[in-house]
């Protein structure tokens, strides 16, 4: 019988702003092309864009249209609240505080 292991969280990047969005899209585009979960760590975030969430909701809603899981663990307050100031914290799978 063999484990179900799925790969570490991917940490985020403390700043995610504006000039970040690409990188932050071809990172995500990576976890991608792997048949596993896409499991990210918030915690870091101080600042982010609304170009760099758009980038997560749509990595998230790729993911769900694939059958697999997106996980946004641990979110910072900074992440927490850009993403409910815009209405995408479902999108995201976050609960209102």
């Amino acid at each position: 019988m063999t484990a179900d292991v799925s790969p570490p969280p991917v940490l985020l990047p403390q700043n995610l702003d504006l000039t970040r969005a690409d990188s932050l899209l071809a990172a995500l585009q990576a976890c991608l092309t792997h048949d596993a979960p896409v499991h990210l760590d918030g915690s870091g975030v101080a600042h982010i864009s609304t170009a760099s969430l758009q980038v997560l909701v749509a990595a998230a809603r790729t993911a769900r249209a694939l059958g697999r899981q997106f996980v946004l663990a641990a979110p910072s307050d900074v992440l927490r609240a850009a993403a409910q100031d815009l209405g995408l914290a479902c999108m995201l799978g976050m609960e209102a505080r």
